[in-house]
């Protein structure tokens, strides 16, 4: 999880029961962004031997070798890598891990898309985060649980 994104570990859970069985969970229908990234132990484990697969054990082998990656960030590149190159799937698509305007969701700044969107990105100021915390929170606030586990 990136450290401008507005994280709901609580929220996260309950997403992650409905699916179960997932290689990993795409974030965004034009592709996974990077501000949280949920990956299965398998999605994971296949990475690891890649990189076992390397000369130097720094870079998973296979994915680039046959990625041609230049211009991608880490987000692009996973993606391509686990679902291209590796095969892990399946590969959902559930836009309510992440809220934000370069995956059409336009309102991602007042942070009020419901109480089971798990994350808000981008928020550059330490007052433009609170507020989005304070927002996303008011639309659940019988949630109790919630709001301890984001306040400890």
């Amino acid at each position: 999880v990136d450290p401008d994104a507005v994280f709901f570990p609580a929220r996260l859970g309950k997403l992650l029961a409905e699916h179960a069985g997932a290689g990993y969970i795409n974030n965004c229908r034009y592709g996974m962004h990077g501000p949280i990234e949920v990956f299965s132990s398998k999605a994971i484990s296949l990475l690891g031997e890649d990189y076992g697969r390397s000369w130097d054990g720094k870079a998973p082998s296979k994915c680039v070798s046959k990625l041609n990656f230049g211009l991608w960030g880490e987000d692009m590149f996973m993606d391509q890598c686990l679902s291209k190159v590796l095969d892990v799937g399946p590969r959902p698509t559930e836009p309510r891990l992440m809220c934000e305007s370069h995956c059409d969701c336009p309102a991602w700044y007042w942070c009020g898309e419901g109480p089971d969107v798990v994350s808000y990105h981008p928020f550059k100021s330490i007052d433009s985060w609170k507020a989005c915390m304070g927002n996303a929170l008011a639309q659940n606030s019988k949630n109790e649980t919630e709001v301890m586990s984001v306040l400890k």
